[in-house]
């Protein structure tokens, strides 16, 4: 069969504060058709490491491509190269920077790399704007000399930097449905990877714009508050001591993110409605997810960085399987696990999945590492350190910052009532829930304990 790897980024499963959620009716209706499961976890909290665990079927400490290395040089083959040694045509969609070809890596196995990217003509001065205030661009100008007259390749890459936070999904949905339809006519088995990007910060309101219309009083209020308030948010200052952000400002990015999320909404209905249509879902395994969740305010975060609270890391996931009945799945499972999801379904043998309660039974923990951001040496010292968290039933336990808290993310959603352990005894109590993933446990904790 064919396969459809949908990631749609920073999309966050966990509930608003208030309660609150975005109307997407093609979302929750996705779970008739489809396997949901409703309590997936990434593996970390932001792009290139979460993704890596996708690809490679690894934990971040494993693959190592994280923001101290900012690479992936392991071994172990990347999904796209095994698709490929099957056969498939591989390729990758996006203008997510993170698969530009910068980073050594992450798109190791896919023959085409196709970035989409808004065909908006002119220049949004918001887009750059928030693509000169992003740390990586500042160190790119400190290492290259930027405006020297020899570096028009710089400028270019400052350019592409800021179209690709214009919003594009809908021209990047339409592509993949030539593509998909194209393929199958040529009779190639396809393997195709689409990062989809509009609901990630800036939180594009529009599908032809970063900005509201100016004439509403709430229009020209978000559209003064916004640039200003995300290029502060993208410097990760809110790690920062004594950094703080308003509550309006945290309501205007929270409704622009919902706004977002509903618009994708809107055009994920649309997509699948030309493929059911062009009968391009019959024999395609599709998987539907998100990379990590996003931060409004939470535990004091925003973005998507030095968190694994469940606003970071709990993540929506549907499945759909050819010829299999849709469900609703409440086990925990890690989306690091999508990688034998794919290859069992697509190799000779049939395999032991997350779909399959047999498997669920052996790997009933899902495990999540953060990697520190090293490139901000005044943040405050409980985001200096790395993390770690292991979900299983209604038990969590994160380690970070020498600490131990256990958490109850069922009753406990926010994670507002920690219990505290040692080291001992957070081993102890997780290990028997964790089963044969006690070893992942045991290992970080040593890790950790060499660390302090």
């Amino acid at each position: 069969m064919d396969v459809l790897f949908l990631v749609v980024d920073s999309l966050r499963a966990h509930p608003f504060a208030d309660g609150r959620v975005a109307d997407t009716p093609f979302l929750d209706a996705l779970g008739e058709r489809s396997a949901y499961f409703a309590r997936a976890y990434s593996t970390e909290c932001w792009t290139l490491p979460s993704h890596a665990s996708m690809f490679t079927g690894l934990m971040p400490s494993q693959h190592r491509a994280h923001f101290h290395t900012m690479a992936y040089r392991g071994e172990s083959p990347t999904l796209a190269e095994v698709m490929r040694e099957r056969g498939y045509r591989t390729e990758l969609v996006t203008r997510n920077f993170v698969f530009d070809g910068s980073i050594e890596g992450i798109c190791r196995g896919f023959e085409e790399r196709t970035r989409i990217v808004s065909d908006r003509v002119g220049w949004d001065p918001v887009a750059f704007f928030l693509a000169a205030a992003k740390p990586r661009f500042r160190r790119h100008v400190r290492n290259t000399g930027f405006f020297h007259p020899e570096h028009r390749d710089n400028r270019a890459f400052l350019t592409a930097f800021a179209r690709a936070l214009q919003p594009a999904d809908h021209l990047l949905l339409r592509y993949l449905v030539e593509k998909m339809r194209s393929r199958r006519e040529a009779g190639e088995r396809s393997f195709v990877f689409a990062n989809l990007y509009d609901v990630h910060a800036p939180y594009a309101p529009a599908e032809d714009s970063l900005l509201r219309p100016w004439g509403s009083w709430a229009g020209m209020r978000e559209n003064l508050l916004a640039p200003f308030a995300l290029s502060r948010l993208g410097e990760h200052r809110y790690l920062l001591p004594g950094v703080t952000v308003s509550e309006a400002v945290r309501r205007v990015l929270e409704e622009r993110y919902r706004a977002a999320v509903e618009r994708v909404d809107g055009l994920l209905a649309e997509f699948f409605t030309e493929l059911d249509s062009a009968g391009l879902l019959e024999d395609t395994l599709v998987v539907l997810v998100s990379d990590h969740g996003e931060g409004f305010g939470e535990h004091g975060l925003f973005l998507h960085d030095a968190s694994l609270f469940e606003t970071h890391i709990h993540v929506p996931l549907w499945v759909m399987v050819p010829g299999q009945a849709a469900c609703r799945i409440d086990d925990v499972v890690s989306t690091r696990h999508l990688f034998d999801l794919i290859l069992g379904h697509t190799g000779g043998e049939r395999c032991r999945t997350i779909l399959d309660g047999e498997f669920r039974a052996r790997h009933p923990a899902a495990f999540a590492q953060h990697y520190h951001y090293p490139n901000l040496p005044a943040a405050l010292p409980q985001y200096r350190t790395d993390q770690f968290a292991a979900v299983t039933g209604s038990r969590k336990l994160l380690m970070r910052d020498r600490r131990c808290e256990g958490y109850d993310p069922v009753r406990d959603g926010d994670e507002c009532l920690p219990e505290n352990y040692s080291r001992d005894e957070a081993r102890d109590v997780f290990a028997a829930a964790v089963g044969d993933d006690a070893v992942e446990l045991r290992r970080w904790s040593a890790l950790s304990a060499v660390a302090a």
